[in-house]
């Protein structure tokens, strides 16, 4: 499995609009799955920070690298489309994301 993570730190004052829009994002509400949408992607979660109540994380898990480099190849992925500019409009800074192997111990 592959995990990614991004962390992004909104401006004061935009936490409204940034909770809106991660919302309809990450939350459709329509019943679907994660895979019937996107294929290869398993799941994601929204995180606030515990000592930053500005800052966020967004984590994706894929059944596979591969399956998230084929998303990746879509040619809207570099710059991660609408979502990602709207998101970056209401950071302070940069929007920055990593991606990790799910291991066991």
């Amino acid at each position: 499995m592959f995990l990614t993570i991004t962390r992004a730190s909104l401006k004061a004052g935009n936490e409204a609009s940034a909770k809106e829009l991660l919302a309809k994002n990450f939350n459709p509400g329509d019943g679907k799955k994660p895979s019937d949408v996107v294929e290869g992607l398993v799941g994601f979660g929204v995180m606030k920070a515990k000592s930053d109540p500005n800052m966020y994380g967004i984590c994706t898990v894929w059944q596979s690298e591969a399956a998230f480099d084929k998303m990746a190849a879509n040619p809207a992925a570099p710059t991660g489309g609408p979502f990602v500019e709207k998101l970056k409009a209401l950071c302070d800074g940069e929007v920055k994301g990593e991606g990790f192997y799910i291991e066991g111990l």
